[in-house]
């Protein structure tokens, strides 16, 4: 069931968009799980 009122560069250019922003939230994630590690490592 496509819908015609969709543009496919809407689309891709929404698929970019929600790439990007699951890309940087992976970061953020990553990023506090090292902080967590390394102050657990190095707080002892």
């Amino acid at each position: 069931m496509n819908q015609p009122d969709r543009n496919p560069a809407d689309l891709d250019a929404r698929r970019k968009a929600a790439r990007r922003t699951a890309l940087w939230i992976a970061a953020i994630a990553v990023t506090i799980y090292v902080v967590f590690i390394f102050s657990g490592t190095l707080g002892k």
